[in-house]
């Protein structure tokens, strides 16, 4: 949420997805029309595809800062949220929604439990019943200042198995004891005072007779290197070859031909290794799929004037993005991302779509060298 401070410093550019150097061209646009677009959502005989939402709720504080809210104020926000959630695709809302900045028990937010309460929103407003799985991060335990926060997950689906983690220690997502190795201190000033410890929620479903795994999660604000680390230990340590998989949540960082334009983050490789490996960014991917040449009706943050895209779901190979759009405006700092996607079943619609996702990444990864920055 600090990061809109980077406005206020005369003479430091934010610069919006339309800004590039004339001849770089969008580096997602791809010459062919890809395989997985040509058939309709339903046409495998699905009740429907695969649906995933990610917010982050700001800990119900809404749009501005606060260090204390009413609990009718901070209900009010949570209630805007869900109801974005809940029209953000079918009747029967999202099949998994992650959540980012919780309280579970907070003095500021008046003690609600704002994933419990967002799951019995959604319930009311849609008929289907959410599970909840918190994933603590942080918590204060000194008097007047209580907090307890993290991420959630909340979960319509058949579960198979559950865990919550650290990034310092992963031991209770199941992906062993030890951290990748990593900078012993953190960089730059925001980043060492105003760091605070980053997790994991990892949910196992089942969906139309697969297993799936889901990761939430919301990596560091402030220090690039800590984030590009744990985007690193998410991919080489959490990721199940072969298993389809949905990674969502408050990346803080975005495309390399927007992040250059990001004053202190302009060298920050976050999504070059999120998205450029085993998983494709799902707005990446439909902007490529349709030859949108912009990624800003994707942005996400801040709220009331959508600049960055912060907000990302991330899908394996075999399961292609129809439809992505922002959910909410004012209830919290961040709007919503809701992803709409088919699973693909047909080996060669599979093969098909990680082809492509190789071709989409070899452009995206040479875009650095090929397209430096008008001025840098």
């Amino acid at each position: 949420m600090f990061l809109a401070l980077a406005a206020a410093v005369p003479g430091v550019p934010v610069l919006g997805a339309e800004t590039k150097p004339a001849a770089c061209p969008e580096p997602w646009i791809l010459d062919e029309t890809p395989a997985s677009q040509s058939r309709s959502m339903d046409d495998d005989g699905d009740s429907g595809g695969l649906e995933v939402a990610t917010y982050n709720l700001h800990s119900g504080l809404g749009l501005r800062h606060a260090f204390f809210r009413k609990r009718a104020e901070v209900e009010g926000n949570l209630r805007a949220i869900a109801r974005s959630i809940a029209a953000g695709g079918g009747a029967g809302g999202p099949d998994v929604v992650a959540l980012n900045e919780v309280d579970f028990g907070s003095r500021r937010s008046s003690w609600v439990d704002e994933a419990r309460f967002v799951a019995d929103e959604l319930e009311a407003l849609t008929g289907s019943k959410y599970q909840v799985f918190r994933g603590e991060t942080w918590r204060r335990n000194v008097p007047l200042f209580e907090v307890r926060f993290g991420n959630a997950a909340l979960v319509r689906l058949p579960v198979v198995s559950a865990g919550a983690c650290t990034f310092d220690d992963p031991s209770g997502c199941g992906v062993g004891t030890a951290r990748e190795p990593a900078s012993p201190l953190r960089h730059g000033v925001l980043g060492r005072l105003l760091g605070e410890p980053r997790g994991v929620v990892r949910v196992t479903v089942e969906f139309q007779g697969r297993p799936v795994d889901v990761l939430v999660t919301h990596l560091d604000a402030f220090d690039a290197h800590a984030r590009e680390d744990q985007a690193a230990l998410l991919l080489n340590r959490f990721l199940l070859p072969g298993r389809t998989t949905v990674l969502a949540g408050d990346m803080n960082a975005v495309p390399l031909s927007l992040t250059r334009r990001r004053w202190m983050f302009s060298e920050d490789r976050t999504h070059a290794i999120l998205a450029t490996g085993s998983l494709a960014d799902a707005s990446i991917t439909l902007a490529s799929n349709r030859g949108e040449k912009s990624l800003a009706a994707w942005a996400t943050y801040p709220a009331d004037a959508p600049v960055w895209g912060f907000d990302w779901v991330l899908g394996s190979v075999d399961l292609s993005p129809q439809a992505v759009s922002t959910i909410g405006a004012a209830a919290s700092d961040h709007r919503g991302l809701y992803v709409h996607y088919r699973c693909l079943r047909d080996d060669g619609e599979i093969e098909a779509s990680r082809l492509r996702h190789g071709r989409l990444c070899e452009r995206l990864r040479t875009y650095d060298s090929s397209c430096p920055l008008a001025g840098g």
